[in-house]
């Protein structure tokens, strides 16, 4: 099942309550989990989380079309 680790409010630096690196340890635990610090606010890379979770899933689960494409 493809996933991300997203921490939320990163325009709120100043109120973080989780430490970046804690976010960036527990990805690299997680197997490389991609961890993203967003901000539905600024919309910072909360597009960038979605785009990454439609490529995880497309190369996971190849449409037809994806499959032929590549004989």
């Amino acid at each position: 099942v493809p996933i991300v680790l997203v921490g939320n409010k990163c325009d709120l630096e100043g109120d973080r309550k989780v430490p970046r690196e804690k976010g960036v340890n527990l990805s690299h635990r997680w197997g490389g989990t991609p961890f993203y610090e967003t901000s539905a606010r600024t919309r910072i890379n909360v597009d960038e989380v979605f785009y990454d979770l439609v490529r995880m899933i497309n190369r996971q689960y190849p449409t037809k079309n994806d499959k032929s494409k590549n004989k």
